[in-house]
């Protein structure tokens, strides 16, 4: 049973790339670990404004 599930994982994989490749032609290639780099914000997080008071209806 699981050689057959093993097939259909390939073959919607397959269709998978096919459909990615029409939609966006070819990807380009993975960037190695080695030419990664790492970054740091050099701004402070924006700090998020108070919720508004809420608005009372006047019965």
């Amino acid at each position: 049973m699981s050689e057959n599930r093993e097939g259909n994982d390939r073959a919607a994989d397959e269709e998978f790339e096919a459909r990615r490749h029409d939609r966006f032609g070819k990807l380009p290639a993975r960037v190695e670990r080695e030419e990664q780099v790492e970054t740091k914000d050099t701004e402070p997080a924006h700090e998020e404004p108070e919720e508004p008071p809420v608005r009372r209806e006047w019965g």
